[in-house]
């Protein structure tokens, strides 16, 4: 099945349009659920996707990202695939429904239980789904992708799930808003999947045609779950001790406090995870043995992401409060403090996402899984002292940051000695972002002297959307002044490129773009 020639710039504005529209129809659809149900049922509801997300990518083995990075694929490969990914579905859904009542047991919650074997499903339609995404994937077809997510965000979340959420159902709307949009996007890939893909069922598949795919997969595998862990170990620990100590731990409300809190710093990565896993990752696979043009795209990524997060990460910090109890209601204004903590490693996060996106193009996953051992290791250690000594969420957000900021230090270290940069080139290639935040600070600091607090000074919602507003349009000024200081960070040096999206400027300012 032959690789098209990667085509970043169309891939990049329609995965661009997908990812950012996804993560602003799911904003709007937790800020209505929000208002619609308890802190406790996102609690017991986010501890059931963690349980299901630690399990979910043993249950793919590394299948999709082996159809993504393979250079020869053939389709007794897809064929295998299929049928081996739709096995495991079935197979670990009973698993989880067997090991629900030991893992209610253990925190101590009789509701997580059957919240756990209905959120289970998931595994089987995620079986369904794998390889038609992972084909469009592939295949750079991020148009068909965006049709599909806008289908299934729409119908599942905002129809299905708010309406039964209106309805009274509480964590039930919540359950059925996954499910049923997981349901919705695997019929919407494979109707849309991508041409010679036919026959895939019914055939007869031999061992080795998987198993030349399993040896990439299980590497790629074992580095997502202890990626995946990493991210989700604070949310982990604050349940476990919440519901262990219930007196000081807070229970359930707490732990849908910091879920919440941890889900907002998220969103940004979210978008920038995305873009990563699959437009970057594809297209570097394809370029993976081509080291010059390899160190060119990951030098356009890490200034474009460094452009956009490190000013924006900043504003998000400063402005914590404002923004948790925008997004949330004025109930989640004990977030603020946690959210800002949280947010003061998102550019860090991001940029991690990006190294991340690299190492499983360059099948470079075993010094990669090292550093996420090392950093797992430490974060749980380190979020454990805390709860113990009293250090509560706040202290969380700080260990969560803390070793983010470490884990970026080092993986970009060993980043640019294994793409032969000299010197701290990696580093350097975040310039751009620093110059943003130089740029943005004043400003900010303008709007939080002048303009009361919303919390102190009781100023109603108009009052508090139009100081947002502000902040976003100054972040937006200094996004602009380093575009316009240093355009290659948007077109990476490509004239025509330049061209097209200096047209949309208006012409005074058009022609102060530097050539």
């Amino acid at each position: 099945m032959e690789r098209r020639t990667p085509a970043f710039a169309s891939s990049i504005r329609w995965q661009s349009a997908n990812v950012v529209s996804q993560v602003l129809l799911q904003l709007f659809f937790i800020m209505v659920l929000a208002r619609l149900i308890s802190k406790a049922d996102f609690g017991v509801m986010a501890i059931a996707l963690v349980v299901v997300g630690f399990v979910e990518i043993f249950a793919q083995i590394g299948i999709g990202p082996s159809l993504v990075q393979r250079k020869d694929l053939q389709p007794r490969h897809v064929r295998a695939a299929t049928q081996f990914s739709v096995g495991l579905g079935v197979s670990f859904f009973a698993l989880m429904y067997g090991l629900a009542p030991q893992i209610g047991i253990w925190f101590k919650s009789d509701a997580l239980v059957e919240v756990l074997r209905w959120v289970a499903l998931s595994f089987i339609l995620s079986g369904i789904a794998l390889v038609p995404r992972s084909l469009l994937v592939r295949h750079m077809d991020f148009k068909r992708l965006f049709a599909a997510a806008m289908i299934a965000m729409v119908v599942g979340n905002l129809g299905i799930g708010l309406g039964l959420a209106y309805a009274g159902h509480g964590i039930w709307a919540y359950v059925a808003a996954l499910l049923s949009q997981n349901a919705i996007l695997g019929l919407c890939f494979w109707w849309m999947r991508p041409q010679g893909t036919e026959g895939l069922w019914g055939k007869k598949w031999h061992w080795n045609d998987l198993r030349e795919m399993l040896a990439y997969g299980g590497r790629s595998t074992v580095f997502n779950w202890f990626n995946y862990v990493a991210t989700k170990a604070d949310t982990v620990l604050v349940g476990e001790f919440a519901q262990a100590n219930p007196a000081n731990g807070g229970g359930w409300t707490a732990t849908g406090l910091y879920d919440r809190s941890a889900h907002l710093m998220s969103l940004p990565i979210t978008i920038l995870g995305k873009l990563g896993d699959s437009v970057l990752f594809s297209g570097m696979s394809a370029l993976q043995t081509e080291l010059h043009a390899l160190q060119r795209v990951v030098s356009r990524g890490i200034a474009l992401i460094s452009w956009l997060v490190i000013p924006g990460s900043l504003a998000l910090a400063w402005f914590a409060t404002e923004v948790a109890v925008l997004l949330l209601g004025a109930d989640y204004a004990d977030a603020g403090p946690i959210v800002r903590i949280l947010f003061i490693g998102v550019a860090f996060r991001s940029l991690i996402k990006l190294a991340d996106a690299v190492v499983r193009a360059t099948d470079q996953l075993i010094p990669a899984i090292a550093i996420k051992v090392a950093y797992l290791s430490g974060l749980i250690l380190t979020i454990y002292g805390t709860l113990r000594s009293g250090g509560g969420l706040e202290g969380v957000a700080w260990a969560v940051t803390a070793c983010t900021i470490l884990q970026f230090l080092v993986f970009y270290a060993w980043l640019g000695s294994s793409l032969q940069w000299k010197g701290a080139s990696a580093f350097r290639a975040t310039a751009a972002g620093w110059l943003g935040a130089l740029l943005a600070a004043p400003g900010y600091l303008a709007i939080d002297l002048l303009m009361p607090d919303w919390a102190v000074n009781g100023v109603d919602r108009l009052f508090l959307i139009i100081k947002v507003l502000l902040v976003a349009g100054w972040t937006a000024g200094a996004w602009t002044a380093v575009a316009l200081r240093s355009p290659s960070i948007i077109d990476g040096g490509d004239l025509e490129l330049r061209a097209k999206w200096t047209a949309y400027l208006p012409k005074w300012l058009g022609k102060h773009v530097g050539k």
